[in-house]
């Protein structure tokens, strides 16, 4: 997985504009709505909606989104597939010559579906949005800066711990061709991947937290910003537009019952 799939892309796009409070204000809004939903079809629909921005209105590139699929799908497939075989069904249907249980898929597709909508959106959020935007904004509205830089420390070390697990795949790839291991040697592998990026993670931890104590971090009760946060025109629209978009979505879902 390339070490820019779980980065900022500062592309200039139109929802890259858009402030970081009013984007982190909206995946809220997103994840609210979505358990809020009750048919599968309003799910997709949302989904749907989710695809649009981030091609055309976020216009995030396709390798960037190829290469986090695996993370966004994963979590949801697993959920699909448990409910899938662990939900007693009354009802079958035949699906590419399978038969499966009515109600299993159901329940299956609908955790499938709220599961990928969240973790979409926290995407799209990662994606557009500066990790230092996104903390001042925090400390704006209240938020105490220390709370604020934990926020910010742990978005920033995502592409920091997915660039240690390529480099330790391509390392034990390199001395032992890891990629065609069986299966079991394939998962002791892994085992060797988190000790090695926990360590690291640790190791990282300490420095940092050295760093940050070393420069009075946490002296004074108050902190000043060089950049200070406004909110922009773009997302209050983009809050007023999603909160019609869901009244819309929610009137017609009850229509379909």
């Amino acid at each position: 997985m390339s070490e820019h799939s779980l980065r900022y892309i500062d592309n200039g796009s139109f929802f890259t504009r858009i402030d970081a409070l009013s984007k982190l204000l909206w995946v809220v809004l997103v994840i609210l709505v979505t358990f809020q939903l009750t048919d599968n079809s309003a799910r997709l629909v949302m989904l749907g909606l989710l695809f649009f921005i981030m091609i055309f209105l976020a216009r995030i590139p396709f390798k960037s989104v190829w290469q986090a699929m695996p993370i966004i799908l994963i979590m949801g497939t697993l959920l699909f597939f448990v409910h899938l075989f662990s939900t007693p069904s009354t009802s079958y249907i035949n699906i590419a010559g399978f038969t499966l249980g009515q109600q299993g898929f159901d329940k299956g597709l609908q955790y499938f579906l709220r599961i990928t909508i969240m973790v979409l959106a926290s995407f799209i959020l990662i994606w557009t949005t500066d990790i230092r935007d996104l903390m001042v904004g925090l400390v704006s509205i209240g938020m105490p800066y220390r709370y604020a830089f934990t926020v910010f420390m742990a978005l920033r070390f995502l592409p920091v711990v997915q660039q240690e697990v390529d480099a330790v795949k391509a390392a034990h790839a390199i001395r032992g061709r890891a990629a065609r291991s069986p299966l079991q040697h394939r998962f002791r592998l892994w085992q060797r991947y988190m000790f090695t990026v926990i360590v690291n993670g640790l190791r990282k931890a300490e420095n940092t937290a050295l760093a940050i104590e070393s420069r009075g971090f946490g002296a004074y009760p108050d902190r000043t910003y060089t950049k200070q946060f406004h909110w922009t025109k773009t997302g209050i629209a983009l809050i007023l537009f999603f909160i019609l978009f869901a009244i819309a979505l929610l009137l017609w879902e009850r229509s379909l019952i």
